[in-house]
């Protein structure tokens, strides 16, 4: 099952492996009572949203201590695959509808995330100061920055600058137009082979 995590991670520890595999079982469970993830594409949860989370770490490490905000994590995404990832590292994932934090928060618990805090907010309403700011497609770029600069730290803790991480498909020119001299943009086949990262799948950096 997560054979397809392996085959791009392989240095993953038992606990780790324990606990991407439980989230088959319970991506499942929660699926059928709050709508998460779309009906047809929970038979993709590993390709289409944890590997797609994880191509994150594929861009940066993120150092032991460093902070991350997961802004409008839906269910969970990428923040629980990134958490699981770095247990080392602290993430808070927000979402204006409470019912998809419910589902963030129960896997969390379930498989055991010490390093989670999930909290029902809408993005204007988070105070706190990150190092990182990751999001999947909540929005265009600009009306994201303009709401998340307030909660980028002053400080510098890893060898990448601080900056907001952004998974999107489609074509970016218009969106990363005010941002085209520093923003990074990788197509995801750069470091996945499966057909599906090949369709127009992007992670955006933008430092800030």
């Amino acid at each position: 099952m997560i054979d397809i995590i392996t085959k791009y991670f392989p240095r993953l520890t038992d606990e780790q492996k324990y606990q991407f595999e439980q989230l088959d079982t319970l991506y499942r469970d929660w699926n059928s009572k709050i709508n998460v993830i779309s009906r047809k594409d929970i038979d993709n949860l590993y390709e289409h949203h944890v590997l797609h989370s994880l191509s994150i770490a594929k861009a940066v490490h993120f150092l032991p201590g460093t902070k991350v905000l997961d802004f409008g994590t839906g269910g969970g995404f990428p923040g629980i695959p990134l958490a699981i990832f770095f247990p080392e590292v602290n993430f808070k994932l927000i979402d204006g509808t409470g019912k998809k934090i419910r589902v963030a928060t129960e896997v969390s618990n379930a498989i055991g995330l010490k390093n989670v805090e999930a909290a029902h907010l809408r993005g204007e309403e988070e105070k706190g100061k990150y190092d990182f700011i990751v999001s999947r497609a909540v929005m265009p770029l600009p009306d994201l920055m303009k709401l998340i600069r307030k909660n980028f730290s002053k400080e510098q803790h890893n060898a990448l600058p601080n900056g907001i991480f952004v998974l999107k498909g489609g074509d970016l020119t218009e969106e990363i137009k005010p941002f085209k001299k520093i923003a990074e943009v990788t197509s995801l086949d750069t470091y996945f082979d499966e057909e599906w990262f090949k369709e127009d799948k992007k992670l955006i950096y933008v430092p800030v």
